[in-house]
Parts: structure tokens; C-alpha cells; sequence
């Protein structure tokens, strides 16, 4: 279950300059990626100034001291329709390296209305800069995209170094779905709403202030809500499904994905989203299974180091029946993993290695100890294996 944000930002991470990709690794700032299209400067991602260090900032060098520097981003499309029949707002932080001005300027590309505000910058200070609010209106997505596009003008900027950061578009009504401020519009007076109403750049200055300061124990409020919808005494504990059995914080099947790294914890391992093999190959084909399947049993963890561990960890990477064999042999502290050719991928012909299955059991493999993968067209019988060494009780192959 994700829990969402009323307020997110729709503009990509790509776009907004969020420095990590989509498995949390950090991308270095030479190497960074994004549609924003600029004339009139050089811009580069950097990370030497910024509001917050998850985000970089653009640094932008104009080519000369009089030319408007201008920035655009279209295609800007909302992943949900949380923003539907709402209103938008753009806004962003600068800082000047002299006294310059921005212009904002949102349009709502399927209604061809734009509108923009011109901020008056402060030098070397962060500022606030912002777009008017712009009607989403009520859109049949089955038959139209929601989308916007921003276009940012810098003017007056004397050829000075300028950094932008945090670019982002926000539904302008989503503080209204925080259960506390919900709860507030009861107790205040009504000419405080009225004067908050009428506010401009920023909007609604009070009400999205107590939203920030409220926003996370308003998202607790509601996991919590769902984590005990029903009292003890509301359920039939004999016949109830086991989905109201767990807590939704701590069963695999049903955390939510904000919080399976803290989950992760108690089997004493980091999360795996990713393995990467020595080919260059991904091990990982599925990584919401895989994440559920580390959770549920520990064996990067707490459970590695086992024979179940080592055999449950090349199961990952294989195919059909997965038929592992794992015995001891060769030099000291060596255990070997055979493998069927027909199941293993990275393989061709027979004692060859797979590199997906060796980045998997690397992970489980007791310490001090030597890991050796082969594969084969057929695996022989070994009598006393617990698993395809005892007649009449498992298939050969």
C-alpha cells in the first residue's frame, strides 16, 4: 500500500533535480539527466549550493550581461488524478548573483491558459519564486492528459552566476486532505480563512503552513486508521481473513513500501534492489517479489549462512523446477552449488558458471567459506542428500 502525497511535486525527479534514482543510488551531478531546454546560458547540475541536499541545483552562467535567460519544461503530466479538478501552482528557489527578476509562467496545455508572476530577487540569498495559480479543471482522463508546461524567464541578471533549485508543481488544494487542518477549520474563527484565502505568493500562507508542520503525523493518522480498522471486538477472530491477522508494519506481504527498510532491520541486512553480477547482469529480475521474499526469509541476514539459505538463494535466478544440489568437496571450506543447464540463465554448455547465481549466494554464504557454481545438462545422483539424495522422494534429473 503507498500512501500518497496530496502535495507532491508532479514534475519528475529527473526534472527536479532529485539526486537519487529510482533504487536509491546517489547519481553524480556530471552525469545527471533532464528535459528543462535553456537559452542564452550554459547550465550545469551541481551540487556546491543547494536548499536541500537531496536535491541538486542548476548553475547557470549566462552567455552575456543583457540577454533574458529562459527556461522550459513541457510534458509535464501528473501520475495520478489527485490533482484532478484542483488548481496548480509553480514555484521554485533561486539565487542571484546580482539583482535580478524571474518570471514564472504555468499553462495548463489542455486548456491553453497560462498565467506567470515576476518575483523581484534579493542577492545571494535563496528566494522564493512562484506562478500563479492555474485551474486544473475537471478532466475525463480516460480521454485527456492532464499536463502543464513552465517557462522561466531571468532577467536583469548582469551576467552573474545564478543557481535554481527545486522546481516544482503542487496541487494548490492538497493541504485541504491533512486530517489536522481539516480538524482546525472547526476551532478558528471564519475571517482567519477569509484573510488566508486572499493571500498571493504564497497562497494560502497560514493553512500551508500548519500543513507543513502536520503533514507526517496527518499521513500516521490515516496508516493508522488502517492498520486497526476494526476493533478486537468488531472481528470474528475464528473466521476473519488473515489479512486483518498482521500489522501492516511489519508483515511483508502487506508493508508499506515506505517502510520496508526500516522492516529490513530485524533480519539484520540491507535491502537488496539491486544485484548486479561480474557480467554486468542484473540478478534481480522482479524487485518487488524480491524484496518480499528477503523480508519474509532473512537469508541475506539473520537466516544466512544455512543450506536452506544457499539452495533458496540460487532458486531466485532459476527457472522450471529450480533443482539445486549443494554439497561439500573440493578444497577446504569449499560447497558447491550444481545446477540444472536447462534452468540457469548465463550458462551454455555444461560446467559453466552463472554469474546470476553467483552474485545471489555470495549474499548467503557462510563465513571463511568458498562458493563453486556449475551447471549441467544432468545432475548425479549423491545418496544422503536431504533433498534429491533419498529415493522415491524427490525427481532426477
Amino acid at each position: 500500500m503507498k500512501l500518497r502525497n496530496p502535495t507532491r511535486n508532479v514534475i519528475s525527479d529527473s526534472n527536479s533535480l532529485f539526486k537519487f534514482d529510482s533504487n536509491k543510488r546517489i547519481i553524480p551531478p556530471d552525469s545527471y539527466a533532464h528535459s528543462w531546454t535553456i537559452t542564452n546560458a550554459t547550465v550545469s547540475v551541481v551540487s556546491e549550493k543547494y536548499v536541500t541536499p537531496r536535491h541538486y541545483s542548476f548553475k547557470i552562467q549566462p552567455l552575456d550581461d543583457s540577454s533574458p535567460i529562459v527556461f522550459s519544461l513541457g510534458s509535464i503530466k501528473p501520475t495520478d488524478n489527485d490533482i484532478n479538478g484542483s488548481q496548480a501552482q509553480f514555484h521554485c528557489q533561486v539565487f542571484p548573483g546580482t539583482g535580478a527578476t524571474i518570471n514564472c509562467q504555468i499553462t495548463n496545455v489542455l486548456s491553453s491558459i497560462s498565467k506567470s508572476h515576476t518575483t523581484n530577487l534579493s542577492v545571494s540569498k535563496w528566494n522564493a519564486a512562484y506562478s500563479p495559480v492555474v485551474d486544473v479543471g475537471i478532466v475525463n482522463t480516460e480521454e485527456d492528459d492532464i499536463e502543464f508546461s513552465v517557462s522561466l524567464t531571468l532577467s536583469n541578471h548582469g551576467g552573474t552566476v545564478t543557481y535554481l533549485t527545486l522546481p516544482m508543481i503542487v496541487n494548490e488544494l492538497g493541504f485541504a486532505q491533512n486530517q489536522f487542518v481539516y480538524n482546525m477549520r472547526k476551532y478558528l474563527p471564519t475571517f482567519i480563512w477569509d484573510l488566508d484565502k486572499t493571500a498571493e505568493f504564497p497562497n494560502y500562507r497560514f493553512t500551508k503552513l500548519f500543513h507543513s508542520l502536520t503533514q507526517i503525523a496527518s499521513s500516521s493518522a490515516v496508516l493508522y486508521s488502517r492498520f486497526y480498522e476494526h476493533l478486537n471486538g468488531e472481528i470474528d477472530l475464528i473466521n476473519v481473513d488473515n489479512e486483518y491477522r498482521y500489522s501492516e508494519l511489519i508483515n511483508p506481504e502487506y508493508v508499506d513500501e515506505d517502510y520496508t527498510d526500516w522492516l529490513s532491520q530485524f533480519n539484520g541486512a540491507p535491502l537488496y534492489r539491486s544485484v548486479t553480477t561480474s557480467a554486468n547482469t542484473e540478478a534481480i529480475q522482479d524487485v518487488g517479489e524480491s524484496i518480499t521474499w528477503q523480508l519474509k526469509n532473512a537469508y541475506f541476514g539473520r537466516n544466512a549462512g544455512t543450506l536452506e539459505a544457499i539452495k533458496e538463494c540460487t532458486k531466485q535466478v532459476l527457472s522450471g523446477e529450480k533443482i539445486v544440489l549443494v554439497f561439500p568437496g573440493g578444497q577446504f571450506f569449499q560447497i558447491n552449488v550444481y545446477t540444472l543447464l536447462s534452468e540457469t540463465p548465463g550458462v551454455s554448455q555444461n560446467g559453466d558458471t552463472s554469474p546470476e547465481v553467483v552474485a545471489m549466494i555470495e549474499k548467503s554464504k557462510p563465513m571463511g567459506f568458498v562458493l563453486n557454481h556449475e551447471a549441467y545438462d544432468a545432475l548425479p545422483l549423491i545418496l544422503d542428500d536431504p533433498t534429491y539424495g533419498l529415493l522415491n522422494t524427490a525427481p532426477l534429473a
